[in-house]
């Protein structure tokens, strides 16, 4: 189970409308996830560019 209260608030919104992008899976939300949410989103929406 992957602890949200830990990522940031809309990348908790987009899990929640399931609005991530598609090359991301539950697993790489779920394994070490950045403790910065600047980080955090970089690694979401840009990894897959």
């Amino acid at each position: 189970m992957v602890n949200l209260t830990t990522l940031a608030p809309d990348i908790v919104e987009a899990i929640l409308e399931d609005a991530l992008p598609d090359h991301l899976t539950l697993f790489d939300l779920a394994v070490d996830p950045p403790a910065l949410w600047k980080e955090q989103r970089l690694r979401i929406w840009c990894d897959g560019d």
